[in-house]
């Protein structure tokens, strides 16, 4: 049965600020910081070359230089308040980030300028994700199998037909050899071994929504989503077995760390770790008032996470939030 997403705005992938430590080694002391912004919510975190970059509600765009020991706000032209629910850079200094109304935005001077190429007034569905490569080829991927293209490093686009119906795609990774996949509702997944010419969808055992995937270091394939639901492919995407998610709280962001460690954040403050390629999971943490929606490694034992607090990023345990409530997945309706 297809997933349900109520109101337009099911794009934002989830909220939460905090974090927790990883590795097993003793790590360095690193204080940890938030930067709130009138409670601006954060989807998304990316690096361009040495600086973070992390986007949210209300078209807001944050950026730190010093991993995440102060932030500022970017400067976004024009200033639409859009919510924005990824970023990707394809280099150090160019940026594409993607949102509400088919808004895509992009940066030229790694994140300190951006500028409005793309909105769509007649469509305004939420793009939910961007991948590039550094061949100059980015893809965004969003609700009602939205699925767009641009071969010159996101200055414009089109519109590319893929097997999705309306089915929305919530996430999308490339390996920059040519092979793309990209998670969606009610089970879909779609792959492409031509660079995005063409696309293929996939069987998985799983018909619920999946919300990201991973391509990691070695090769594995990893989507993830509803209710603690992880899936793994050892060849390409061809087949597609369940794996030991560790949880039943739903996943919303991944990442894999500079050692090879997989991450896993989403529902309830849910953070869990594999370090066998994604076939089984360990709990790092759970049961928190807060969501988690996007993760980033910094190196060194240390993490940057998003969400409705902003972005968190340290190597101690997570802030407690002000008041207690029971645990949840925020106002995602990604949730439902």
């Amino acid at each position: 049965m297809k997933t349900t997403i109520p109101g337009v705005s099911f794009s934002a992938v989830v909220l939460c600020a905090a974090l927790f430590a990883f590795s097993p080694r003793s790590l360095p002391a690193f204080a940890a910081t938030s930067i709130h912004a009138s409670n601006v919510q954060v989807n998304g975190i990316a690096r361009a070359g040495s600086r973070l970059v992390a986007v949210g509600e209300r078209g807001v765009i944050l950026i730190s230089d010093n991993d995440g020991a102060a932030w500022r706000e970017a400067q976004v032209s024009p200033a639409a308040g859009t919510t924005l629910t990824q970023v990707f850079f394809i280099s150090a200094r160019i940026g594409i980030a993607v949102g509400h109304q088919g808004l895509i935005v992009r940066s030229e001077d790694g994140g300190e300028h951006w500028r409005e190429v793309r909105t769509d007034a007649q469509r305004p569905d939420p793009l939910l994700s961007v991948w590039g490569d550094d061949q100059g080829q980015v893809f965004a991927a969003g609700s009602f199998g939205q699925l767009l293209v641009s071969r010159n490093a996101g200055l414009t686009w089109q519109e590319l037909e893929a097997p999705a119906g309306d089915h929305h795609l919530n996430g999308i990774v490339g390996d920059g050899k040519g092979r793309l996949v990209i998670a969606g509702e009610s089970g879909m997944l779609l792959r492409s071994l031509d660079n995005g010419a063409t696309w293929q969808k996939r069987s998985v055992p799983y018909e619920g929504s999946l919300f990201g995937a991973l391509i990691l270091a070695n090769g594995d394939w990893i989507a993830y989503g509803m209710r603690g639901h992880v899936l793994r492919s050892s060849d390409h995407g061809d087949t597609w077995t369940n794996a030991e998610g560790g949880l039943g709280a739903s996943y919303f962001g991944g990442a894999q760390r500079d050692d090879g460690e997989l991450v896993l954040v989403g529902q309830g403050g849910a953070i869990v770790t594999s370090r066998d390629s994604g076939k089984t999971f360990a709990v790092r943490s759970a049961g928190g008032a807060q969501s988690l929606a996007a993760v980033l490694d910094l190196g060194r034992g240390v993490l940057a996470l998003g969400g409705d607090l902003g972005v968190t990023v340290g190597s101690g345990p997570p802030p407690a939030p002000e008041a207690s409530s029971p645990a949840n997945c925020g106002t995602s309706p990604k949730c439902s």
